[in-house]
């Protein structure tokens, strides 16, 4: 039997893609994903659990959950024993009874902490996803997530290795895939998937969930990056600090 996958990952690094891909060999994604103007591929479930869990730990994000520092993670692992675990509990049940299945939602690399509490982490393999600096930043600038690209490089250091960190201290087996690996060496890049998950994925399927051209870096076009920086530059005074997740104005106002 094929093992459930989780992916763990910080926010607009193609993750949708990736478990659109990985679904077309028959991994269950939920009885409803969320959908905004695509088709994230997360279980709306999961996604109200893992908010759930936030309030559990009384932690509140203040600018976007998959750029929450280190301490929410802390916080989150120390939420108390006595929490009431059912409804964890009733939906591990519920994807048991379709496994296997696959788990995406960026604030998972957060939530593993409280996860593992009720998850038999050997029955699962997690993909860890990743994705160039400058894409990433250009992607979060261009959805006006208006943050530096020196902090948007450090922050997703401290993602990756927060969540090697987690795998590596529970001996769980993953695979670390680059997004842009996936879309301009997509052979090469879906039999290493392949190799890991025990799949039959190919290059078809990839195009299946993918509507840009192959071969080509995402989101690398120098309109794209000019666009970035002048959509940063304008909007300077209101760049959010990756540590603290506040806004710079906010702070000359204190």
């Amino acid at each position: 039997m094929q093992q459930n996958i989780i992916i763990l990952t910080s926010g607009l690094t193609g993750s949708s893609v990736l478990t659109g891909l990985i679904s077309r060999a028959g991994y269950w994604m939920g009885d409803a994903t969320f959908r905004k103007e695509y088709d994230t591929h997360e279980n709306k479930e999961l996604i109200e659990l893992n908010h759930r869990i936030f309030e559990e730990a009384g932690y509140e994000p203040n600018y976007l959950p998959e750029f929450a520092d280190d301490a929410a993670v802390q916080r989150i692992a120390s939420i108390p024993e006595t929490a009431d675990g059912e409804p964890y509990r009733m939906f591990l049940k519920k994807c048991a009874a379709h496994q296997p299945w696959i788990w995406k939602d960026p604030r998972l690399w957060m939530t593993m902490g409280h996860w593992k509490r009720f998850l038999d982490l050997k029955s699962c393999k997690f993909i860890v996803l990743t994705r160039g600096a400058r894409q990433l930043w250009v992607s979060a600038i261009l959805r006006r997530k208006i943050i530096s690209y020196r902090g948007s490089r450090a922050h997703e250091k401290r993602i990756r290795r927060s969540v090697l960190d987690f795998l590596q201290s529970h001996d769980a087996s993953y695979c670390e895939v680059r997004y842009e690996d996936l879309i301009v060496r997509p052979e090469k890049t879906i039999a290493k998937l392949n190799s890991f998950l025990d799949t039959s994925l190919s290059v078809e399927d990839l195009k299946s969930v993918y509507n840009k051209p192959l071969y080509k870096a995402p989101g690398n076009s120098i309109i794209a990056c000019l666009k970035a920086i002048l959509i940063y530059l304008k909007n300077y005074s209101e760049r959010v600090d990756m540590l603290t997740g506040r806004k710079a104005s906010d702070k000359l106002a204190v």
